[in-house]
């Protein structure tokens, strides 16, 4: 179980990180290169919304699938051996995790969707509307994700240290009972 729950969090630790980086690193530098370079917000939302549009991708085939699946066996291992009351967590944490997921990719596949749109068709009330209200939304969701993210790593980080805790206080044989061999 250790593994396990020492794999749940590498996997969403990394899944957390990479939403960081793009939010907190990518996305700055790549708006601030495109003012420098007077190629304007619009371009530099367009690249952003298709580095958004893959990295869900990743992070969804990478991260939580995996993970989601690891979360499944966490709750079959912990119905089968504690019980209901032992399962609800890691089931919760299961599906708290695809419906972040499944908002995320829903959320900016429409953004690049009414991006593709507006290239189209300009309209400027609803250029501006979009800016600003998409990026607000967008914000939130992704924080929100981060977050889940987060919570889900710290939790599977307590839940391995527990796990070897468990370990490590399993009553052991006294050292004059393990049977030596000779060689």
């Amino acid at each position: 179980m250790i593994l396990l729950w020492c794999a749940v969090a590498v996997l969403t630790f990394a899944w957390f990180a990479g939403d960081a980086v793009l939010g907190g690193i990518v996305a700055p530098q790549l708006f601030q290169h495109a003012r420098a370079e007077n190629v304007g917000d619009a371009f530099a939302g367009l690249v952003f919304g298709d580095v958004l549009n893959r990295w869900v991708v990743v992070a969804g085939l990478i991260c939580v699938i995996p993970t989601v699946c690891l979360l499944a066996a966490a709750t079959g291992r912990a119905l089968k051996l504690g019980g209901k009351r032992a399962a609800w967590l890691p089931a919760i944490a299961c599906v708290v995790l695809l419906a972040m997921h499944a908002t995320t990719v829903t959320f900016v596949k429409e953004g690049n969707k009414i991006a593709s749109q507006l290239r189209k068709s300009p309209d400027p009330e609803r250029q501006l509307e979009f800016k600003t209200g998409f990026h607000e939304r967008s914000r939130m969701i992704f924080t929100l994700e981060m977050l889940v993210a987060l919570s889900v790593a710290v939790g599977a980080a307590i839940a391995a240290k527990r796990a070897g805790t468990v370990m490590d206080s399993s009553p052991q044989p006294p050292a004059s009972r393990i049977p030596r061999t000779t060689v």
